[in-house]
């Protein structure tokens, strides 16, 4: 995982797959259209709009096919996140939709990533991850983009 400013993208040497996913994501603005962008190849960005809650994480995601870059446009998110091999699966990894869950521990305690604009988060297959929490703000609708980066591409 990798959590940092955009400003800084540019130190993490991921090749051209990274440098397009954050100029993608300095491109969206308050008025860019939700749903699915194709930024070429099997690259893709999801942005949406979704009001966070004020709850515990009961569910953390994993996907082996792609790494997610994550971003806050307008509001403050928190996002989850824990080393996925001390965890206990809640869903079984969907090879066709690229994901499954798993429960949170005692054992190993989630980090917590506040997350503005201005910032990304880069989660790995290891990182089992999850957004839509409230941050400091509290629950506040938010619009936010996440760029799918097949892992062989980094």
């Amino acid at each position: 995982m990798i959590c940092d400013t955009l400003e800084n993208a540019s130190r993490y040497k991921y090749g051209n797959s990274l440098r397009k996913a954050v100029e993608f994501v300095r491109s969206v603005k308050a008025d860019t259209p939700v749903g699915r962008h194709e930024l070429g190849g099997k690259m893709y960005a999801n942005v949406m709009t979704y009001t966070t809650k004020d709850a515990p994480a009961d569910k953390l995601e994993i996907h082996r096919k792609y790494v997610d870059l994550q971003a806050v446009i307008c509001g403050c998110e928190a996002l989850c996140v824990c080393e996925k091999s001390t965890l206990t699966v809640l869903h079984p990894y969907e090879e066709e939709k690229d994901y499954g869950f798993l429960a949170p521990s005692g054992e190993k305690p989630l980090s917590r990533l506040e997350m503005v604009p201005g910032m990304f988060a880069l989660f790995f297959p290891q990182d089992a991850h999850i957004g839509q929490y409230a941050g400091k703000g509290g629950a506040m609708e938010i619009k936010k983009v996440v760029v799918k980066i097949p892992v062989e591409e980094l």
